[in-house]
């Protein structure tokens, strides 16, 4: 099965949808490795107006897939590394994708799926989506995706959700700049193919042109100079004792020690 489906809204707009319902759409190898071929693949084709990521069934994405993350206790650090770059990977091609990219957030909304939504143009959530940057209480780091965040909310949100590790909701999303615009789970696709309307009215090569030149304004802020330190930085984590126990905690349904 695949872990990613290509289908296409209209001739010129594709739709990729993250297709492990059974697992909340959990980012695995296989899933990060299809969606950074497919996100390749669709960036060199001239007739592309726009990109609609998805997730199939009731969530975007639950963040890094449990059985990929206790693998990962076993990892060396350049074992980590690889890993880790499989998403970076796929965060740099979604940010520098040549045509307007809208993701559908939706269900939970967790991890490194608030680093997918952060790369797009917009973001249209469901009512009764959940956010959360997971992360410290499994005892790891949002490094990948913080450049995106940050630069998506800010610092000073992005210390209390990342620190706080805590679960909002749409409303305080939208009042982030995380979210543009939320609407109800049933009318997630006409609320979609609103904004798709918006994107065919506009000049194909001139859409093209604003997200370059935005892409040129934004290397300014030197977030994205810190992505070598920050794939040092997860592998080291991942490997370090609080990150092994936090992860060992976790898989065994308790508290970690620093948990009160």
């Amino acid at each position: 099965m695949s872990e990613v489906l290509l289908s296409w809204i209209t001739p010129d707009v594709a739709c990729l949808t993250l297709n492990r319902p059974h697992a909340g759409n959990a980012l695995n190898e296989a899933l990060l490795l299809q969606l950074a071929e497919h996100l390749e693949l669709l960036a060199s084709r001239d007739d592309l107006r726009a990109l609609v990521l998805d997730g199939e069934g009731p969530h975007l994405c639950t963040g890094a897939d449990l059985h990929w993350m206790r693998r990962s206790l076993a990892f060396s650090h350049a074992q980590n590394l690889d890993d880790a770059e499989r998403l970076a990977i796929v965060l740099q091609r979604l940010d520098e994708f040549p045509v307007p990219v809208l993701a559908l957030a939706k269900g939970s909304v967790f991890g490194g799926a608030l680093g997918l939504i952060s790369c797009a143009d917009y973001v249209l959530a469901s009512n009764d989506a959940r956010f959360s940057f997971s992360e410290a209480r499994l005892g790891l780091v949002p490094a990948l995706i913080s450049p995106y965040v940050v630069r998506a909310i800010g610092m000073r949100q992005a210390r209390h959700y990342m620190l706080s590790a805590e679960i909002f909701d749409t409303a305080s999303a939208v009042h982030l700049g995380l979210v543009h615009r939320q609407t109800a789970t049933s009318a997630l696709h006409s609320s979609r193919d609103q904004w798709l309307g918006h994107i065919h009215k506009g000049g194909p090569q001139a859409c093209r042109e604003i997200k370059t030149m935005l892409r040129r304004l934004g290397k300014h802020d030197g977030l994205l100079e810190e992505q070598p330190d920050n794939l040092r930085l997860i592998a080291k984590v991942r490997t370090s004792p609080e990150g092994q126990a936090g992860l060992n905690a976790f898989f065994n349904n308790r508290k970690p020690d620093w948990a009160l």
